[in-house]
């Protein structure tokens, strides 16, 4: 009876970053992947903010807009509101993995770009400079 106990113990606390993500609106969170120097700032219920540092430590910032997809567990960014063709990333709302997407002779699919372990959710006051320090 007790390794039953402890057993659900266990699956409530592995289980609760999946039950934490049962919201549309990821307004005022950021996803900061620090070692690769990028993150992504959900500046309203809509749209995000997308900064990225290339290999000479340039960083960049896009704005795009964003919808939940809670029955798959995505976020989806797209560079036009809510049109599955201009898809630019979607993030796995579980392992935190963030793909983009990207045309090719089929047609549009994914490709990992963060894999998982990568990306954690974070509360920085200034986002841009926070991932500017890390450099």
């Amino acid at each position: 009876m007790k390794e039953k106990v402890l057993i659900f113990i266990f699956l409530i606390f592995y289980s609760s970053s999946s039950i934490a993500f049962t919201k549309k609106d990821f307004s005022n969170n950021q996803l900061l992947c620090s070692s690769l120097l990028s993150g992504f700032e959900f500046v309203s219920s809509n749209r995000v903010k997308v900064i990225n540092t290339d290999i000479n430590k340039i960083t960049t910032i896009n704005e795009y807009y964003y919808d939940v997809d809670l029955k798959l567990s995505y976020i989806n960014i797209f560079s036009n509101e809510n049109n599955l063709r201009n898809r630019v990333y979607s993030i796995e709302l579980n392992s935190l993995r963030v793909d983009v997407w990207t045309m090719t002779g089929g047609g549009f699919t994914t490709r990992e770009i963060f894999p998982i372990g990568l990306c954690e959710f974070v509360k920085i006051n200034n986002f841009l400079s926070y991932v500017e320090s890390l450099k």
